[in-house]
């Protein structure tokens, strides 16, 4: 156990020294920690410890790739490991994959909702993801006198000040001169579409679609919601519950009028008819992300956590 405390105080330097050299990029490096800070309920099997002590090892050179495989593997074994659990997110994070990173986070802040520098990471994540919202929510639960605490909310709150400098700067640019007379004539005409100049906030915006009438779907990765603005710009909750979790791609199914949603963190692929009745077509994958539906029935599925393409055939 002290070997493992040596590492810890290695990976806090470590992370001390990037996180000040990246202060202006996302997502940061962090250290990793391979002791929890909180005593296990249960005695940990050593063959997870020893796979958590090789994933730390390997990360430290770089091998985030390897270092996740040990995760993965000890996590295998254990799946509610802490340590494993927590320096997953971390890597994740790293490697630029948020999504992963506040979805394995989220697993571990569920089994122990004091670990601070979890919750610490899983804001790292949000900004990552632009998700200021629920960051500066985040940040909230965490004490101010935690280490990293003070440096994570500058880090927040320069995001923040640049998001909106950008916003505002895109829309300087894209605003016409009111001068110009293209604009007094391009002002008085009436799009020919449903949809006119459309712009809604949603918290993870991943997949969307469009029907046939002209309804638009969108897929809310982090409320695990399906959204639908209709022709007339009303919006509302398509669908929602224990059946979604995680939505990611979108498709329609024009055949069978039914929507086709696949769950990133549950790892299935639903169907949803006109009335919000959901039913399951696939399930038992990994990761799913994006889908595609060709003419002929096919669905194409992207499988993140296989590194692969399924093909079904649904029709």
């Amino acid at each position: 156990m002290k070997k493992l405390k040596k590492y810890k105080l290695i990976f806090q330097l470590f992370f001390s020294f990037l996180l000040l050299s990246f202060y202006t990029s996302h997502p940061l490096i962090s250290y990793t920690k391979p002791a929890s800070k909180v005593k296990q309920s249960k005695k940990i099997n050593s063959k997870a410890i020893h796979l958590v002590k090789l994933g730390v090892d390997t990360a430290t050179k770089g091998d985030y790739k390897a270092a996740i495989a040990y995760l993965e593997r000890a996590l295998k074994i254990e799946p509610k490991y802490p340590d494993a659990l927590f320096n997953a997110g971390s890597i994740y994070r790293v490697q630029k994959k948020h999504e992963d990173a506040y979805f394995v986070l989220q697993q571990l802040l569920a089994i122990n909702p004091y670990d601070h520098d979890a919750r610490l990471e899983k804001v790292l994540a949000l900004i990552g993801m632009q998700n200021f919202k629920q960051a500066s929510s985040e940040l909230k639960k965490v004490p101010i006198n935690q280490t990293r605490y003070k440096l994570i909310k500058d880090i927040l709150d320069k995001e923040i000040s640049n998001y909106n400098k950008n916003r505002k700067l895109k829309r300087a640019n894209n605003s016409p001169s009111k001068n110009n007379r293209f604009y007094k004539s391009a002002s008085r005409r009436k799009p020919n579409r449903p949809h006119k100049n459309l712009s809604l906030r949603f918290s993870s915006p991943t997949g969307i679609t469009v029907d046939k009438k002209q309804n638009i779907y969108v897929a809310d990765f982090l409320t695990n919601k399906i959204e639908k603005i209709s022709a007339n710009q009303q919006r509302q909750v398509f669908a929602s519950g224990n059946q979604i979790m995680g939505p990611s791609g979108l498709v329609f199914d024009d055949k069978s009028d039914n929507l086709l949603v696949s769950n990133y963190k549950s790892g299935t692929v639903v169907s949803i008819d006109r009335v919000g009745k959901i039913k399951v077509l696939v399930n038992n994958l990994q990761k799913p992300y994006s889908i595609f539906l060709d003419e002929n029935g096919k669905l194409y599925i992207s499988e993140q956590g296989k590194k692969a393409v399924s093909i079904i055939n649904i029709h």
